[in-house]
């Protein structure tokens, strides 16, 4: 049987440029494709459960990490009750 220690990941800290809130949302593709990813998912929701964020107006890379939130928030309430645990 594997202790925990043999199973733990270490994640490097990434970059203080890797996030700008301000950058253009196109300049970022893993976040562009995300946030289209969710779009489509949102689609299929009910109406009291989407966000209410127009899709268009997602245009930074800080708009789209809250709208990433919302929309995990949304399919996830299990993990956002408990802290992400």
């Amino acid at each position: 049987m594997a202790t925990p220690s043999t199973n733990r990941v270490l994640v490097p800290k990434p970059a203080r440029t890797s996030f700008n809130k301000e950058r253009p949302l196109e300049r970022n593709t893993l976040l562009k494709n995300q946030v289209d990813h969710f779009r489509e998912l949102e689609k299929r929701l009910l109406a009291e459960l989407q966000t209410g964020i127009q899709y268009e107006t997602v245009k930074t890379e800080g708009q789209a990490a809250e709208y990433i939130k919302k929309m995990t928030t949304i399919l996830h309430p299990q993990a956002f009750r408990s802290g992400g645990k």
